[in-house]
């Protein structure tokens, strides 16, 4: 009796976990195609002008909630990827890109509110283009 029932729990919860996982994989995958435009913003921790980011990154998530905000330090494997991708020179970079990674626009160095307003609507504008 003991043997069914735990059988039958284990079966339960390897059901309840396939369930979650599908379920994760399928948000994350919906909400990567719901994304009209990626935001990278790249610093570098030794970088005066990159500490003006948190403010900028901070006004888009809350006022452009269909844009993603990622931040990547050029000094981490990852941040290094973007360097070498796009040809970054100089930090900070507002790299607006597409899901497939294709380079919509960027800024460079400090920005204030109206330029990436603008920006955003450059880089949504050339992602309904292609």
């Amino acid at each position: 009796m003991c043997n069914k029932k735990h059988f039958a729990i284990y079966v339960s919860i390897l059901l309840l976990l396939s369930v979650c996982a599908i379920v994760t994989v399928n948000g994350c995958t919906e909400l990567s195609h719901n994304d009209d435009v990626i935001l990278v913003v790249v610093t570098a921790h030794n970088c005066e002008s990159c500490t003006a980011t948190d403010d900028s990154i901070y006004f888009i998530s809350h006022n452009y909630p269909d844009i993603q905000v990622k931040t990547v330090e050029i000094h981490n494997p990852e941040g290094a990827m973007y360097v070498s991708r796009y040809r970054i020179w100089r930090v900070p970079v507002y790299l607006f890109i597409d899901r497939n990674g294709n380079e919509l626009y960027r800024l460079e160095g400090e920005q204030n509110r109206s330029q990436l307003k603008e920006a955003i609507v450059i880089a949504k504008a050339r992602k309904h283009r292609n």
